[in-house]
């Protein structure tokens, strides 16, 4: 029997990437965030992952350098580990106590090998894989101690590296310095060859990277005696006592070292780095929300010219600037501060030694290791340093004063829509002038002009008098069940916008509740092939009545919005997006989000653990979510789960339009 043919694959080759094989940059682009701002977002976090860079974006969906494209600074450093690092936190600590502030507490324990230079946030990769690189072509690590000795002056304490080992340490920067111009270069031109003839970039003291369009990296290795700082720019009454505890210091203990290069955010050079220690709410609009374990950037000349305890800082956690108690936080190391983004031994330790530190990395992230950069070399990706956890306390997780068991979210369909029941309304409803006819006791009575014409409503339809009936009486029944409406985000859509005005006028919250408009929780973008809605501005908004924040800052921007080309999963993480930002944002009081049919889906679908849906299954549940239908969610801790509502849902039949001529035959 003749085996049949086989018939032709419509697609020979698969399109579809896998998702395990994306990088964080790739997902966070599908998530629907812009390119420059995903990368900063990779490079303020040491690209950990989405997880994390997504944290740090919500935080800083306010600062105002979010959009700016200064690039990070950037520095290589050896770093002690193990009993020597112990001895020397010990002696910090004692210094510090005793013997008052000096220059060398503003750093960790440190021996400087590239000095601070600039890179743009798309190279950060570039410079954490250089350093790995280097450590393969260097070869055998050191199998000794560095080798240190003590110096002591009146106006500068610490360790010289003996010569030996401070040419081994110079030969390590300099191969790090021709490994990022490698890096940036076989990036930007496919004939590296041919270019390094041409572009002799390597000398003994500098390297200029060619640049890619108008962006260069230009960095230099440490060649002054290298050293380890114990104590500079402490007054001469402190030498003493200072000299006493360096004599106690046994710097023959230094058996296990590392490399690290760290960056550090533009605005805090030049400034001290305080600790905020006691948390604040705001009572004036330029103060600064101040959270425990938050870092605050003040500069010297603000500290010293207070007149009355209030300075003005900028905050890690957020980059936003305002005035703050000075009492509220403390003095802590700038290097606090900085970002890690990577680290690699330098020398020979033991296996069990090795195992031992790693395990007490683990510990001190709270995480049994950390997968940053989609698998990619996890054994020698750094732990979370101490103010990098603190976006997943405090922006993941929220305030752990919070009363999570009372909290509740609340996602609901906007109501009845005219041209669903009306069909082709417009060309009956405005006259040549463009003014508007009610036609229909259920047509609204008014309608706001637009700048766009009356033709935008095709897009952008309004409800019925029965839609603002349907969300006034749910409100109504949220009010009767003692249940409170702290924060409202909305569509941009007209019919979403008169939904959540009269809902807060049934809870008697319409004047209390600014409606937060949100175009990153507007429907799938796949169902308006033709382009998205001209949605009514805010100053148009304000204009008809509604009671709109003006002031408020979206997740994602309309014009984000506009050119988004989305799967139905990056729909759901859009909106994942934006739930978590809203929550976020507002870690107590209630949430209500005011969206479309989806909105209930694609809105609580993260939250509650489980997967997005495929577009068939998606459309089978919103075909089933009424005008005006409720979501409640309750938060449990860390986790949120679907409630039932204390008032049952609100049900309406469809009615045919009566004509009276029936009844004159």
């Amino acid at each position: 029997m003749k085996m049949a043919t086989l018939p032709p694959r419509r697609n020979p080759t698969p399109t579809k990437i896998s998702k395990q094989h994306l990088s964080p940059l790739q997902i966070l682009l599908q998530m629907g965030f812009p390119k420059h701002r995903a990368e900063k977002a990779l490079a303020a976090t040491g690209n950990r992952g989405v997880q994390l860079a997504s944290d740090w974006l919500l935080a800083h969906v306010n600062d105002p350098l979010l959009d700016d494209n200064s690039p990070r600074e950037y520095i290589l450093y050896a770093c002690p580990t193990g009993p020597f690092l112990e001895e020397l936190q010990n002696y910090w600590e004692k210094s510090h106590r005793e013997c008052a502030w000096n220059g060398a507490h503003n750093f960790t324990p440190h021996i400087t090998l590239v000095s601070f230079f600039k890179a743009p946030d798309e190279d950060a990769p570039h410079l954490a894989q250089s350093l790995k690189a280097v450590m393969e072509r260097q070869g055998a690590m050191l199998n000794e101690p560095l080798k240190l000795e003590t110096y002591i002056s009146p106006n500068f304490m610490g360790f010289f590296v003996a010569e030996e080992h401070a040419d081994y340490l110079k030969r390590i920067a300099m191969q790090y310095v021709k490994e990022v111009s490698n890096a940036i270069i076989s990036d930007t031109y496919e004939h590296f060859d041919a270019l390094t003839a041409c572009f002799p970039w390597c000398t003994t003291t500098t390297a200029r990277c060619i640049p890619r369009g108008s962006r260069s990296i230009s960095l230099e290795p440490h060649v002054k005696s290298l050293h380890l700082t114990l104590a500079y720019q402490f007054p001469g009454t402190h030498y003493s006592h200072l000299k006493a505890l360096v004599d106690e210091l046994d710097p023959t203990d230094s058996s296990s070292w590392e490399l690290r290069l760290y960056s550090r955010d533009p605005r805090v050079n030049g400034k001290q780095v305080h600790k905020v220690i006691h948390p604040y709410l705001p009572t004036e609009c330029d103060e600064l929300d101040l959270r425990t374990g938050d870092y605050v950037y003040i500069s010297t000349e603000a500290l010293v010219n207070s007149p009355d305890g209030w300075v003005e800082g900028t905050s890690w956690l957020t980059g936003l600037t305002g005035l703050l108690p000075e009492s509220y936080t403390e003095r802590t190391a700038e290097s606090d501060a900085w970002t890690l983004h990577k680290k690699v031994p330098l020398n020979h330790i033991t296996q069990g030694q090795q195992k031992k530190t790693e395990m007490e990395e683990d510990k001190a992230a709270g995480k049994e290791g950390v997968d940053a950069t989609n698998g990619d070399e996890p054994c020698t990706l750094p732990a979370l340093p101490k103010h990098e956890i603190l976006y997943e306390n405090v922006y993941r997780n929220g305030p752990q004063t919070q009363d999570k068991k009372s909290r509740k979210l609340f996602l609901m369909r906007h109501g009845e829509r005219i041209d669903f029941t009306f069909g082709v309304w417009i060309p009956y409803s405005f006259d040549e002038t463009g003014k508007y006819i009610r036609k229909d006791l259920n047509m609204p009575e008014t309608l706001p002009d637009r700048t766009t014409g009356p033709a935008a409503y095709a897009k952008d339809t309004p409800l019925t008098k029965v839609g603002v009936f349907q969300a006034r009486t749910v409100g109504e029944a949220l009010r009767e069940s003692q249940l409170d409406i702290t924060y409202a985000y909305c569509s941009p859509s007209f019919r979403c916008i008169q939904t959540c005005d009269a809902f807060l006028k049934g809870c008697n919250k319409r004047d209390e509740v600014q409606i937060r408009v949100e175009p990153g929780l507007f429907e799938w973008s796949v169902w308006y092939p033709d382009g998205l809605p001209d949605w009514m501005t805010a100053e148009e908004l304000v204009a008809a009545g509604f009671n709109i924040d003006v002031d408020y800052q979206p997740f994602i921007t309309e014009a984000e919005m506009k050119e988004s080309k989305e799967t139905c999963e990056q729909f759901y993480l859009r909106s994942t997006f934006v739930t978590r930002g809203a929550l976020n944002a507002n870690p107590s009081g209630n949430v209500l989000l005011v969206g479309h049919a989806a909105t209930l889906d694609v809105c609580s679908r993260e939250l509650v653990g489980k997967k997005p849906r495929v577009a068939n299954d998606m459309m089978k549940i919103i075909q089933k979510v009424p005008y005006c239908g409720l979501l409640q969610l309750a938060q449990d801790g860390d986790k949120w789960e679907i409630e039932q509502l204390p008032f049952p849902p609100i049900t309406h039949t469809t009615n045919h339009r009566f004509d009276y001529k029936i009844l004159l035959n």
